[in-house]
């Protein structure tokens, strides 16, 4: 080989070691980028999708993401923000496929002295979910409801008037959310929103800490011999024919129970709902023995505990009988006989003075 040849077969060399580490400098800085293109979207998915960057606390400190996240069944980052009359937003949301946003909104509300008891319109019954305790609540089946604040914060919801209170009110305005962790959301926010104003009620000890949500039975046929489980409890009336005498409760006795008494519609009228004609209460959770006293239920005094027997007819609007007379004719149940049988057979039970 001439020394002309070898020196170009040198350059040859060199040349295609230069080209190999160019491409191999290539190949880092692509999966360098690549790789950091991964870290970004993994930090935005987690930051987005996820709690994990998310703040600890929500709405000024009264909840923690953690329970926010566990109330509301969406999926994604969790956020909250207040506004300037208390009330609290949480929302759930992420844009990952398949993601569905949830929103929660917890508003103070002032309320009247009778609440939740109020003429032919309860806020509270047998077909809900009764949250028991020392802050006590009710929730429909999709987690809208209230919680009692303490007496002391009264002050805390607009258009306060003589006598009202004020509840904290649960609007679940979009998604599905956990019943059971919602209300736990509930009554902590409404216990943060209490203690921001100074009216908060000690803490609970351990056994009412944990008492949860008593979800409402399913609604079914009345035991002729024990209506709304009261042993009894009978009625001298009979159901029209066809329309079984049926019952849906909620709630425990040694708190705040309740019994809804309804008809059972005949098939050719099953999408028709008419819901409940009559409405009945045990009541002995303190913060709900006002309302009671306000609308002059039956008092007592049952194993040491004040007691009132809420009891409410509502009107048969979908029945062409509308006075005592004309129902009674029609085999409904006569206001009277329901009140007083109800009464007679639940103070048996509590064994009352």
């Amino acid at each position: 080989m001439t020394e002309r040849a070898g020196a170009e077969a040198i350059d040859e060399h060199n040349l295609g070691d230069t080209r190999t580490r160019s491409r191999s400098k290539h190949r880092r800085a692509w999966l360098l980028t690549a790789g950091a293109c991964v870290l970004a979207l993994a930090g935005a998915t987690v930051a987005t999708n996820t709690n994990a960057l998310g703040p600890r606390e929500l709405c000024g400190g009264r909840l923690s993401s953690e329970d926010a996240g566990n109330g509301l069944d969406g999926y994604g980052r969790v956020t909250g923000k207040t506004d300037h009359v208390d009330s609290c937003f949480v929302e759930q949301s992420g844009w990952l496929p398949g993601a569905k946003d949830a929103q929660v909104a917890l508003e103070p509300m002032s309320v009247n002295a009778v609440d939740p008891f109020g003429r032919k319109v309860w806020d509270i019954s047998g077909a809900q979910n009764i949250l028991p305790g020392e802050l006590p609540g009710a929730f429909d089946q999709h987690g809208n409801g209230w919680v009692a604040l303490p007496s002391d914060c009264a002050s805390i919801g607009e258009g306060t008037a003589p006598g009202s209170r004020t509840v904290l009110h649960v609007n679940v305005r979009r998604g599905d959310v956990d019943p059971v962790e919602l209300a736990r959301l509930a009554r902590s926010a409404a216990r943060g929103l209490a203690a921001d104003h100074d009216c908060a009620p000690p803490v609970p000890d351990s056994e009412k800490a944990g008492t949860d949500l008593i979800e409402a039975s399913a609604v079914t046929r009345s035991d002729p011999a024990a209506v709304c489980g009261l042993t009894g409890f009978t009625l001298a009336a009979t159901p029209p024919a066809g329309s079984p005498l049926q019952e849906q409760t909620s709630g425990s006795r040694d708190d705040a129970w309740f019994c809804d008494l309804s008809l059972e519609q005949p098939a050719r009228d099953k999408d028709q709902d008419h819901g409940a004609f009559a409405r009945l209460a045990i009541i002995q959770n303190p913060t709900l023995l006002p309302g009671a006293k306000e609308r002059e239920f039956e008092h007592a005094v049952c194993g040491g505990k004040e007691t009132y027997f809420a009891t409410d007819s509502l009107t048969f609007e979908w029945a062409s009988p509308e006075t005592e007379k004309e129902r009674s004719a029609a085999s409904f149940f006569p206001e009277s006989d329901v009140w007083d049988r109800f009464t007679a057979a639940a103070r048996k039970a509590l064994a009352c003075d």
